[in-house]
């Protein structure tokens, strides 16, 4: 897409664009950003899950897998972030900087529950999840046969592992007065 045609189907002055964005680069953080402040009206997280459930992650990550072409714009923008001076680089760092908090406010939350281990650090857990995340994003973009099942099934057992799920889910059991242990 040409700023030329941007200027067009916006109706805003192609001098104003470029004022506004002076390379493609800052004009493509412009849309994530724009797409971030939509998804934050649409979904905030940390007010709709008082209590992380699979259901509601398994939500958040087929409506993540169904805009295909926002993840493909992300990944071309992490490939950009690997420059310091491009503007992908702070967009992305401070955009996985708000990421990692909320998944350590969550996983704080499961270890209060009793469903991730204790003695885990979530900030710690949190940039794991995030890194899990990301991989398989890359993997899904690559892979046509790596579909949004698979992407959810490989994530779910990703968090059970990184949480110590099955580990505390074998330690409730234990502690059942009729398993007498």
């Amino acid at each position: 897409m040409t700023v030329i045609r941007i200027s067009t189907e916006t109706g805003i002055p192609q001098s104003s664009v470029l004022y506004h964005f002076p390379t493609k680069d800052h004009l493509l953080v412009g849309a994530m950003e724009y797409a971030d402040s939509l998804d934050g009206k649409e979904y905030n997280l940390e007010s709709a899950w008082p209590e992380l459930s699979e259901d509601m992650l398994d939500k958040l990550i087929r409506m993540r897998l169904s805009r295909r072409n926002r993840l493909l714009l992300m990944a071309y923008l992490r490939g950009l972030a690997t420059q310091p001076d491009n503007p992908a680089s702070k967009y992305l760092a401070a955009k996985d900087m708000r990421t990692v908090d909320h998944w350590t406010k969550l996983c704080a939350q499961l270890q209060h529950q009793g469903v991730m281990h204790q003695a885990l650090d979530a900030k710690r857990t949190a940039m794991q999840i995030l890194a899990l995340w990301q991989g398989l994003v890359q993997a899904y973009l690559r892979d046509d046969s790596f579909d949004a099942d698979t992407m959810h099934d490989l994530f779910m057992d990703g968090m059970r592992h990184l949480t110590c799920r099955n580990w505390q889910e074998f330690l409730t059991y234990l502690s059942r007065p009729d398993v007498g242990i």
